[in-house]
């Protein structure tokens, strides 16, 4: 085998992968027609309602599981021969993200952002502060 053919197959290794990921990447964007998209095909709903929270490995032939199903969490105990539920609750709900910053609050631009930082810094010059007195009483 001389370098010409490893040159040869070297590229036609990169034609493959090429191809593999520009099929990949029509297919994510959902550009075929009648084609579901890859979200749609690997189960990316958002109105499921079944869902693992929870997965405990026991010991190679059992496991515990934390199924959540509608409402409601189930706790089962998964083995060879059999699967036990072990116990049944109402699901906890979940938490809600809130922003630490009001959105009503907005800056007019940029610019008075980087202005606002500037007066902020010039007032905490170290100039401006006075030094604490040790052993003084107040």
């Amino acid at each position: 085998m001389d370098a010409f053919d490893f040159l040869r197959y070297f590229a036609a290794l990169l034609l493959v992968l090429g191809l593999l990921g520009g099929f990949l990447f029509i297919v994510r964007r959902g550009w075929i027609p009648g084609m579901p998209s890859l979200a749609t095909l690997t189960g990316g709903r958002a109105d499921r309602r079944l869902a693992v929270k929870d997965s405990l490995v026991l010991d190679p032939r059992r496991r515990v599981v934390i199924i959540k199903a509608d409402e409601d969490e189930h706790v089962l105990l998964l083995g060879p021969e059999r699967e036990t539920v072990l116990a049944t609750r109402p699901a906890k709900e979940e938490p809600v993200f809130e922003p630490d910053m009001p959105t009503d609050v907005l800056l007019e631009s940029p610019e008075a952002e980087i202005e606002a930082d500037a007066d902020v810094e010039d007032n905490n010059d170290s100039a401006s502060v006075e030094p604490i007195r040790r052993g003084a009483s107040a």
